[in-house]
């Protein structure tokens, strides 16, 4: 996908010295130097400086040369160009009644690069067999979509019946109507569907033992995922916090707190930190 999205200048000079083992960001921004980050470590190719027809080419390869098709995540600030990969968008917004309708004079992308690493949920596989809701928790790059989509397929492959709420195409990929990666055998996925839509019409409809979703975001969405598990679906998801004290101490996310069995915290790339059982946090007077 690489060779693809990136100009074939930048392609070659990124790749100059071979393969990049654990790529998981590619910036552009115009006129300033290539940079990448390995393993969540950043790093500038000072010799190699972007050019605007090389973001103009990144950009006619992700929205397939019809910025007008891909306007609506355009407008949400990214663009999806399938296999998992995400790009960042910013430039200068172009405001419609009210709300930004698009983006345009784009200068700075970042390409975010998906992962697929079975064997990294092994730490938490026990609490997964309980089946109880589960959150991951980390700041941004630190790899949780990546945990999550090991956790769908685990669970998965046991059986359970698993609808996957994927609004912006990173935990299961679809390319022509079919899932790039291995999320196992029992897993319907919601690709590109608003989650607050999905969770109104999807969860009765599709009747899943468990949701999967990416990034809850605002009192909305925990007050959906909340009455999920009120009507005894299952859910595991991620949340953006540098731990379970933002999550407890958050106005927004603490309803969380009531709802979460067990929390997985993050602190480098596919790196646990710490696992939480709610009944050991309720004993310590949270």
């Amino acid at each position: 996908m690489l060779s693809r999205l990136l100009s074939e200048r930048l392609y070659n000079e990124l790749f100059a010295g071979g393969d990049i083992p654990f790529l998981t960001e590619i910036r552009l921004r115009t006129d300033k130097p290539l940079s990448y980050a390995e393993r969540g470590v950043y790093k500038k190719m000072q010799d190699v400086v972007v050019g605007k027809d090389d973001i103009a080419y990144t950009l006619g390869i992700a929205s397939r040369h019809s910025m007008y098709a891909v306007n609506d995540t355009l407008s949400k600030g990214y663009l999806t160009c399938g296999q998992g990969y995400r790009i960042g968008v910013c430039g200068e917004g172009v405001i419609k009644n009210g709300s930004l309708f698009t983006v345009k004079n784009i200068n700075s992308l970042c390409i975010r690069v998906p992962h697929e690493v079975k064997g990294c949920c092994a730490q938490i596989a026990p609490m997964l067999d309980k089946v109880g809701n589960t959150l991951i928790v980390s700041p941004p790059g630190l790899g949780k979509t990546t945990m999550l989509r090991e956790c769908v397929r685990l669970l998965s492959d046991k059986g359970h019946n698993i609808l996957v709420l994927d609004e912006r195409g990173e935990i299961a990929p679809i390319s022509d109507g079919t899932c790039c990666v291995d999320i196992g055998d029992s897993c319907d996925i919601a690709s590109g569907i608003p989650k607050i839509d999905a969770y109104r019409y999807l969860v009765r409809s599709m009747r899943p033992d468990i949701i999967a979703t990416d990034e809850i975001f605002g009192r909305a969405e925990v007050e959906a995922v909340t009455d999920i598990a009120r009507c005894g679906v299952k859910v595991i998801a991620t949340v953006h916090a540098d731990g379970i004290e933002d999550i407890f101490k958050s106005e927004e996310y603490k309803g969380l707190g009531r709802l979460i069995d067990c929390y997985v915290v993050l602190k480098g790339i596919g790196e646990i930190d710490a696992i939480y059982d709610r009944r050991e946090l309720e004993r310590c007077g949270r």
